[in-house]
């Protein structure tokens, strides 16, 4: 594994370090606004990326299913276990594919020690690359179907929001899917629903309107939307769920987008209002933010999962000179102070 490669960015909305691209053997992670939550005084906040390649799978991970190969490396982006306030694109690189067609974004859970479908969100028509929408970082790995069954039985289609406003960044969450093979919900991460498409963003800002790469079926989106001028860059969402049927593949002809056949277009409906706020509530919601606690120039946070079948309780430590010991029993000296057990 490739050693970390860290970029430090600092979510303030008067600075356009806010707008950053992480870009690594290839890959790229992109942050907007509003990406990095704010502390819980409401201060900046601020937070260390990674990313690793590997050309190999880590040790003691499962395969990927049946009917995909690796395109290119795998990519583990951290911080992990770390929910972004808003979604943050990761790109992968596919220059040696003819089109993105079968090009399919895997991502591995620790918790269930599956890999799932994360949906394409993205295309980098000029750099070849394939780029997906997350609030959360992990393990990652672009593949293409091998699979004659599996390619025609997963074909997706695509659909574009009509929406254009200066400025303005539209974000699609999956409320509902009534797809017309309801088995493709169990592909996915999360069944499909909570899925997030960001609309291309240059150096902060939108750059076209958002598209969303999806199954074939009904689909209804929460529409959000934030702003990269101004003071005010949080997010708002619609009240009410747009919907478009997608009933075609979706086919593309080389790498432009303009010449994939067919985006079907969709807008919001009559009588919603935009409300401050992220998509909340059930699975189709956004999870909360993690609210960074500490402010100081050296911050380490521990984090791990729990389940029902493994429960673990761990604590994190900190030793320096003149008998520095900063832990649960003992939460503050004269530089240092443990802000969350």
């Amino acid at each position: 594994m490739i050693p970390d490669n860290l970029l430090q960015v600092q979510r303030d909305r008067s600075l356009p370090a806010d707008n950053g691209n992480f870009d690594y053997d290839g890959f790229s992670i992109v942050i907007k606004t509003e990406t990095v939550p704010r502390l819980q005084n409401n201060s900046q906040g601020t937070v260390a990326f990674s990313m690793n390649t590997s050309s190999s799978i880590e040790s003691g991970v499962p395969s990927l299913p049946s009917g995909y190969s690796v395109i290119g490396k795998y990519l583990k982006a951290g911080p992990e276990a770390f929910i972004f306030n808003m979604p943050a694109q990761v790109f992968f690189p596919a220059s040696g594919e003819s089109s993105p067609q079968n090009l399919t974004v895997f991502r591995y859970s620790a918790n269930t020690q599956e890999w799932k479908i994360i949906p394409a969100s993205a295309i980098d028509t000029a750099g070849k690359r394939i780029g997906i929408d997350v609030l959360e970082l992990g393990y990652f790995v672009l593949t293409k179907a091998t699979s004659l069954d599996n390619s025609s039985d997963f074909r997706q289609g695509g659909c574009v929001l009509e929406m254009s406003e200066l400025w303005t960044n539209y974000i699609l969450t999956v409320n509902t899917a009534a797809l017309e093979k309801p088995e493709q919900l169990a592909m996915f991460a999360n069944g499909f629903i909570g899925g997030t498409y960001s609309g291309p963003i240059f150096l902060g800002c939108p750059e076209g309107r958002t598209k969303a790469i999806v199954p074939q079926g009904t689909i209804t989106f929460w529409v959000s939307k934030t702003v990269c001028q101004g003071s005010d860059q949080q997010v708002y969402t619609y009240t009410l769920p747009a919907s478009v049927t997608v009933t075609e593949p979706l086919n593309f002809i080389g790498w432009p987008t303009y010449d994939a056949v067919t985006y079907v277009p969709f807008t919001l409906p009559a009588g919603g209002s935009w409300v401050l706020g992220r998509p909340s509530g059930g699975t189709s919601g956004w999870p909360p933010a993690t609210v960074p606690f500490g402010s100081g120039t050296f911050q380490a946070t521990l984090t791990w999962y729990n389940s029902a079948e493994n429960v673990a309780d761990m604590d994190l430590h900190l030793y320096g000179p003149d008998n520095l010991h900063i832990y649960w029993s003992n939460r503050t000296s004269a530089n240092f102070e443990l802000d969350r057990d």
